[in-house]
């Protein structure tokens, strides 16, 4: 059996609304040693995920209230709970509702009935995963903060150009921690972009409406406001501003969940500067496109415009327009 983290049993949700499917699933958990806990309804599937943070969810998709499908999906979308793998167990089985099921975030797809090893042994792969999913984001997170590290302790350097190199573009840099805030806007700097710092979310939101950004460079997990929550809302302030996700807990739940917002990239924190300068670069090349894609189209609405007029002008005068072509 796989252990957490801590050392003890491995902690188990299991959501659907059949007391038997729940009970016997219990059962079969219970007795390979793992420590199990009971939802019957999506809502309360959500709560028990945020508060006791389970190593695994087993998830019935047909349920009255919220189904399967959007309590994953949920889950999947919160940071607190997006790295917890998910197994779906149900009656359903065809190829459409699999295809749903990982479409929403599903980790795996168990169809009943089922035979115990069957399930002891998907719940067993999956815990597994989860387990080294939580050593590479404590490797990564360890990184970072050697980085973090080393850039306090060298001698700061005189501050970059306070303007940016020609065409460099303005960043928003957006981290709750100072060091992590400060290494990043240091290296823009010394790349010749212009920075702006937000130590939150809500500072963020303020600073996209009163400047206008070129690019984001965003923190996933803050406290308050969450870099998904943030994302989201940049979506609608600068929809034309690429955000490029930086985070020292790189799950591929938390990627997934960015790029489905709106996300331009994802890296992940403890990288060399040179790959957070070529994402920036590539992000402002983007927003460079779309800049240049807007222009083009009020050039082309002009032009319609203007001949829609000199058409109107020459029917009020009953000729053609003598700069149109005319037909025999």
């Amino acid at each position: 059996m796989t252990k957490p983290e801590a050392g003890g049993p491995a902690r188990i949700l299991i959501v659907d609304d059949e007391i038997q499917n729940l009970e016997l699933m219990e059962a079969m958990l219970t007795s390979a040693g793992y420590e199990v806990f009971l939802a019957q309804e999506g809502e309360e599937a959500l709560r028990l995920a945020r508060e006791r943070r389970p190593d695994l969810i087993l998830l019935d998709l047909m349920m009255p209230g919220l189904s399967g499908f959007e309590v994953c999906a949920r889950v999947k979308t919160d940071p607190q709970t997006g790295g917890i793998p998910v197994l779906f167990v149900t009656a359903l089985n065809q190829i459409s509702d699999k295809e749903r099921a990982m479409a929403a975030g599903g980790d795996d797809f168990l169809t009943k009935p089922f035979q115990r090893t069957e399930l002891l042994t998907r719940v067993e792969a999956l815990l597994r995963v989860r387990h080294l999913n939580r050593d590479l984001d404590r490797a990564l997170a360890y990184l970072h903060e050697l980085e973090l590290t080393r850039h306090a302790q060298q001698p700061k350097k005189p501050v970059a150009p306070t303007r940016p190199a020609e065409g460099a573009g303005t960043i928003l840099v957006v981290d709750d921690e100072l060091l992590a805030r400060q290494l990043f806007a240091d290296v823009l700097r010394e790349a010749g972009y212009m920075t702006h710092e937000a130590e939150n979310g809500e500072r963020a939101l303020e600073i996209a409406r009163q400047e206008t950004i070129d690019v984001v460079l965003l923190d996933i997990m803050m406290p308050g406001m969450s870099g998904l929550e943030v994302l989201a809302q940049l979506g609608e302030l600068a929809p034309d501003s690429p955000v490029v996700i930086a985070t020292a807990n790189p799950t591929s739940d938390n990627a997934i969940a960015a790029l489905r917002l709106g996300a331009f990239d994802f890296i992940v924190k403890g990288f060399k500067n040179e790959v957070m300068l070529t994402t920036v670069a590539r992000a402002m090349d983007r927003r460079r496109l779309a800049i240049r894609n807007q222009g083009l189209i009020r050039q082309l609405e002009a032009k319609i415009q203007e001949l829609l007029a000199i058409l109107v002008e020459h029917s009020h005068k009953n000729e053609p327009p003598s700069h149109l072509p005319s037909h025999a």
